[in-house]
């Protein structure tokens, strides 16, 4: 059941009229409509693995309250390792069983040993990446005390399976979410009116730019060899629209429907084309993935190797740089690979962990360098050219996250550099890429208005009467009706 279908959107109404209408007294009777509700939007695609995620969500709050009660660590940290072991394990069975041996069979090669090739042909199951984080960072903040286990099943199944974030996250931590399911929730108005804003923003995001950008995409990575350097070059920003079209797209849905059942969902996207470097890129997108990563594994690590080093400097660099090496690159070698089970996704993440070093290492001479050469940091041409950079680097690193090999993507990048970078793009329907372009630059243009909001449209009521108001939703009705592209699932499904 996509978002972007019909089903989807009768599903929703059927259940906003039952838990506001008929469940609206009763908050206890609601968690359970909406557990069922869960159950039910991720059956339909398929019910063995929704007992799969039921049997992991039972496991992880019997977990949790085994954590909760021991009092000895050494107990703790086998409860703990226990669920560690058991959530990615599953993940690894499913999504890099195949990817890890045959790595392993390809080394093994390099020996002169031949082994046979297996391939086991497990279907992913969809949201499994996301369902494990949420999970682990349940038992992560009961071990370390940061909230109590919950002792009511319905509403750790809810927190762990809740239908707006279950497929592809945002990856609401169970520890924001509890305190919501166990309130009572009143009906707002005025939420439900930002709710249905932000997925009527999300809808067109997603099927009028991202679907449509995606066929122009597709065709070209696809057939890269074909193209010319400026039509490569086009389809690398194509891409880089597409994929954050369709991520923020799908956010602002699931976030909006979160608000039309009383919830609110932690903010994934802000607007981050328009970030001044790396580091502020990482932090406007994907923002519940890095900030997981950070909490999790980034300060985890950082604080145990400060703890390991005794002087100022480890092989000749700063002690504080080295720590920040040692993590960014354990940290992004792994946020590669929980992207997908393919070397691209790991250069992508080491290519952003490279970057993001070089980041850290300049910034103090870089701040001395403008205080001599009295720069203001503020300065329009510096803020320009340092953002431009920022989405050079964005912009190369999609192509390998893209591409099918590294292979093809340095190919890629090879064609796209060469001298025909300097001729005019050619598509197989210049008409309606075209017509596409013009779209997807006034979706950039109503994203850098609405920047300072939590979403492009969110304060459109604040910027213009009633009637204009009302035209720019029928507008965006008509739009997505007559424009939208062929229903293609969302991108981050497949991680």
């Amino acid at each position: 059941m996509l978002y972007n279908s019909l089903t989807f959107g009768i599903f929703l109404i059927s259940v906003f009229f039952v838990y506001w209408f008929l469940l609206r007294a009763n908050h206890k009777l609601q968690n359970y409509l909406l557990l069922s509700a869960s159950w039910f939007f991720y059956g339909w695609w398929d019910w063995r693995f929704l007992l799969l995620f039921v049997s992991l969500s039972v496991f992880n709050y019997l977990v949790a309250l085994a954590l909760d009660k021991a009092q000895e660590k050494s107990i703790r940290k086998i409860w703990l390792v226990a669920g560690i072991v058991l959530n990615l394990g599953v993940l690894a069975l499913f999504k890099y069983f195949d990817f890890f041996v045959d790595s392993f069979i390809d080394l093994v090669s390099l020996f002169g040993y031949s082994l046979p090739k297996i391939s086991t042909s497990f279907v992913l199951p969809l949201g499994i990446s996301f369902y494990v984080f949420l999970a682990l960072s349940y038992l992560f903040d009961v071990n370390k005390g940061v909230i109590k286990a919950n002792r009511n099943l319905p509403e750790v199944l809810l927190a762990l399976q809740f239908f707006p974030i279950i497929l592809a996250g945002p990856i609401q931590r169970p520890s924001g979410l509890f305190p919501q399911i166990s309130a009572k929730r009143e009906f707002d108005y005025a939420r439900v009116v930002d709710g249905l804003r932000q997925i009527l923003w999300g809808l067109f995001t997603k099927v009028v730019i991202a679907d449509n950008l995606s066929s122009f995409a597709d065709d070209i990575f696809n057939n890269y060899t074909f193209y010319s350097g400026s039509t490569l070059l086009t389809g690398a920003i194509f891409y880089s629209v597409q994929i954050y079209a369709d991520f923020s797209g799908y956010s602002n849905i699931a976030i909006g429907t979160g608000k039309l059942l009383g919830f609110d969902i932690v903010r994934n996207f802000a607007f981050p084309y328009f970030a001044r470097d790396i580091t502020e890129f990482w932090k406007r997108w994907h923002i519940s993935l890095t900030t997981w990563f950070r909490d999790y594994l980034f300060l985890p690590i950082s604080f145990s190797v400060s703890y390991k080093i005794k002087s100022e400097r480890v092989l000749g660099i700063k002690a504080d740089l080295f720590i920040y090496i040692v993590a960014s690159t354990v940290t992004w070698l792994l946020t590669g690979l929980w992207h997908g089970a393919n070397y691209t996704f790991i250069f992508w993440g080491m290519l952003h962990g490279f970057f993001l070093i070089i980041y850290q290492w300049q910034k103090s001479p870089r701040k001395k360098f403008m205080k001599k050469r009295g720069i203001n940091n503020n300065n329009k041409f510096l803020v320009l050219s340092e953002t431009l950079l920022t989405l050079v680097i964005v912009l190369v690193s999609w192509i390998f996250f893209r591409s099918d090999s590294i292979g093809d993507a340095f190919s890629y990048l090879g064609i796209l550099l060469s001298g025909s970078l300097l001729s005019l793009p050619e598509f197989p329907n210049m008409k309606i890429c075209l017509v596409i372009t013009i779209l997807t630059v006034l979706f950039l243009y109503v994203e850098w208005l609405g920047r300072e909001s939590q979403y492009a449209i969110q304060n459109i009521a604040l910027r213009f009467s009633s009637p204009v108001r009302w035209s720019v939703y029928y507008i965006l009705v008509i739009v997505i009706f007559f424009f939208a592209g062929l229903g293609q699932k969302f991108i981050y499904f497949q991680f």
